[in-house]
């Protein structure tokens, strides 16, 4: 039991040691592995559980296991035998060897002791001395900086002479303060008065340095600070450092207002223009590091910004003033691409002078310089927009006099020449939009930035290009001068109809989608509007039909006022014929039916009963053979005037075949009408005058909107005639269809 107990407080220190908890309270006494294992127990287990033959197995294994775990034991034992023998060596080895170091540790602290006595002994004695020899050691010094200070004048002038000013300025520094405290002794004042003489010359080979052009950053800095230590006002550091840089940067401002001849927009950019933003990119980090970044400068960070600012301001506004004219000038080549990359390269180089300097604002100040170049494309391409409807109308209007140029080759018919106009106006425009595109791709640089693409898509594209070219188109197709081709008015339009329509409100969808912005950049009024520039063309159709109208008839009237005012009615002979004049008159009008009608609709005819109308002047009333001329029948033909329907010989034209053709014929009928009251006719001149009208009735009634209108102007024309008449004796109608029924 004694020896049990020293062996299970070892196992439960190891079991701490090696974390190795103890398990839960659980029967091991059977466990043949467990520290706890009872024999008594397991057998009367094993005998309980198990057969004789089962029993006899399990010996027969035990012993198995006993003889393999002896075999073990001693294969473990020969393996390490070697080791045992080397760790017994060791240890015998380390216990001599403490012993050693024993002595030796009691050898040193003796040795330790005398030494210690010793010093103690020699302190005691050299006390007296060692005061004596510290003060020598501080005169000593004193001395050493009293020859330092008489002979500091002669090495400021040998450092100044070896350009090594800042050794030069590190001596003046450090003795800066003893001459000044002791400036009441005559020598000292004598030294300091040398040194003051030699630091000024000093100082001026700093500022010199400091106005050298070519000096490097790092230089320009080192030479700031050296002037700062030497009590230089910052003011005038500054200023020196200002106008230095201002030599070098008026130089590259000069080299961009007097460019090569040759260079193109990215030549100008990259090789012309770019210098300046290096410069000044280094004035201004420069400026930063060696006054707002220095611990030494006294002056407040708001003064600094303003000599900084103003510096900027003044020579960004030469700089851009040059680049301005120049991409101006540019704004009128032909090649819109390398006006495009000249801006967005341009405006990329203004972004890193733009972080350095945020207060200047030149990342808007270039963006403003881009809007007005662009305008002036805008303003290029509106006027190429012009001439080319210039010259296309010119093409047009020579094309319907005499011969036709190339685009209007083999067109006849006023659609086709109408359709190829209208073609060429609007492809114009959309090759037009497509170059103006490129302003806002998405690599470009400005194109993304709010403040640009709004006022750009709305205001610039679609208002001051798009909407006032149409606007100017319908305006100059409205004030067409005097004397063009009458064709040329119906062709005009017939293209502002089609403005009207479709044209504007195609093309304001287009630059939409080409255009997209932001709803909030577009304003409450456009203008003009859709609405206003459809208004404008409606107006525009109905002032060129109706100057159209107007022209046609005064031609037509020509005619018939010709006819009748050189014809003798009085003796004119029994007629056989209708008169060529009133032949012409309706081959005129058959042509212009042919060319309205391939500009224009039909139209509507107002209902009425035309073979009752198409026969009043043949079989009713005045028309008879049996009629005689009385007194009574002017009173009648008055009164039938008096309650008939007034008829508007210059009323509003509608955009329609039937429309044109009536306005043309009221106005030559009218004409025919007053020509006749000029006149005075007899028997036969008044006969003719009847053959005269029932052809141009027979023919004429198909051009008008409604013939009853036809019939009451060919009426007043026949009762002016019987009213002029001399002899009024009517032809029979049968002769008349006879006379007038084609050969």
């Amino acid at each position: 039991m004694g020896e049990e107990v020293p062996k299970k407080r070892n196992r439960n220190l190891l079991k701490q040691f090696y974390g190795i908890r103890k398990e839960e309270s659980v029967d091991k006494t059977t466990d043949i592995n467990s520290d706890q294992f009872n024999t008594d127990i397991y057998m009367k287990e094993m005998l309980g559980k198990k057969h004789l033959d089962e029993l006899l197995g399990y010996q027969t294994t035990l012993l198995k296991d006993i003889r393999r775990l002896d075999s073990e034991m001693q294969t473990l034992v020969y393996e390490n035998y070697n080791r045992f023998i080397s760790a017994t060596d060791t240890i015998r080895r380390m216990k001599d060897d403490f012993r050693q170091m024993e002595d030796q540790m009691e050898a040193v602290i003796t040795n330790m002791d005398s030494i210690s006595t010793f010093s103690s002994d020699i302190s005691v004695n050299l006390s007296d001395s060692r005061q004596k020899i510290t003060k020598l050691s501080s005169v000593h010094s004193l001395l050493t900086k009293l020859q330092t200070l008489f002979e500091l004048p002669t090495l400021l002038r040998k450092a100044i002479q070896m350009e090594a000013y800042p050794q030069a300025v590190k001596y003046y520094t450090q003795a800066a303060a003893i001459l000044s405290q002791y400036e009441h002794v005559n020598s000292f004042d004598g030294i300091r008065s040398d040194c003051e003489e030699t630091v000024k010359t000093l100082t001026d080979a700093l500022k010199k340095c400091l106005e050298d052009k070519n000096a490097k950053a790092q230089q320009v800095l080192e030479t700031t600070d050296l002037l700062l230590e030497l009590k230089v006002s910052t003011e005038e550091i500054i200023l020196l450092f200002l106008q230095t840089s201002h030599h070098i940067l008026q130089e590259n401002i000069d080299q961009v207002g007097n460019p090569p001849e040759d260079q193109d927009i990215l030549e100008f950019i990259d090789t012309t223009a770019y210098p300046f933003l290096g410069s000044v990119s280094l004035t201004i980090d420069t400026f930063k590091r060696a006054f707002k970044e220095n611990p030494n400068v006294t002056l407040e960070q708001s003064v600094l910004d303003e000599h900084l600012s103003e510096f900027a301001y003044n020579h960004f506004s030469l700089y851009f003033g040059h680049i301005q004219d120049r991409f101006a000038t540019e704004a009128r080549q032909p090649d819109n691409a390398m006006l495009v990359r000249g801006l967005d390269r341009f405006y990329r180089r203004i972004q890193p002078v733009h972080e350095l300097l945020p207060s200047a604002s030149l990342d808007r100040i270039a963006c403003e310089i881009v809007t007005n170049t662009i305008r002036n494309r805008i303003q290029f391409y509106s006027e190429t927009l012009n001439t080319h409807f210039t010259e296309t109308l010119g093409d047009v209007k020579q094309a319907l006099l005499v011969s036709k140029p190339a685009q209007f080759e083999g067109q006849e018919s006023l659609a086709e020449i109408t359709s190829t106009l209208k073609a060429s106006l609007v492809g114009k425009l959309k090759l037009v939009l497509v170059n103006v595109k490129e302003f806002v791709n998405p690599d470009v640089t400005f194109s993304t930035k709010p403040y640009f693409r709004g006022p750009f898509c709305v205001h610039d594209v679609r208002q001051s290009l798009v909407m006032r070219y149409l606007e100017q188109v319908i305006n100059t197709v409205a004030s067409l001068p005097e004397g063009v081709p009458p064709s040329l008015l119906l062709v005009t339009a017939r293209l502002s109809l089609d403005f009207q329509t479709t044209t504007i409100s195609f093309l304001a969808q287009l630059v939409s989608d080409m255009f997209p912005a932001d709803k909030t950049a577009l304003p409450e009024q456009l203008s003009p509007t859709v609405q206003e520039l459809t208004t404008l063309a409606h107006d525009t159709v109905s002032k060129i039909l109706t100057r159209y109208v107007h022209v046609k008839g005064v031609s037509v009237s020509q005619m018939i006022h010709t006819s009748v005012k050189t014809r003798d009615w009085l003796s004119a002979v029994e007629p056989r014929n209708v008169r060529a004049a009133m032949k012409r008159v309706v081959e005129e009008l058959t042509e212009l039916d042919t060319q309205i009608g391939g500009l224009f609709e039909e139209g509507i005819v107002k209902a009425t009963n035309s073979d009752s109308s198409r026969r009043a002047l043949s079989h009713g009333g005045r028309a008879s053979s049996k009629y005689k001329y009385t007194p009574s029948d002017t009173e009648s033909s008055l009164l039938n005037k008096l309650f008939s329907d007034q008829v508007e010989i210059f009323g509003e034209i509608q955009f329609t075949k039937l429309s044109i053709l009536t306005g043309i014929i009221k106005i030559g009928l009218k004409a025919f009408l007053e020509s006749v009251r000029l006149r005075t006719f007899g028997k036969f001149g008044l006969q003719q005058i009847q053959v005269d009208v029932y052809y141009l009735r027979e023919y004429l009634w198909r051009f008008v909107e409604e013939e009853r209108l036809l019939n009451f102007l060919l009426e007043e024309v026949v009762s002016s005639a019987m009213d002029r008449c001399v002899e009024p004796v009517t032809m029979e109608p049968s002769v008349i269809m006879l006379l007038t029924e084609p050969s």
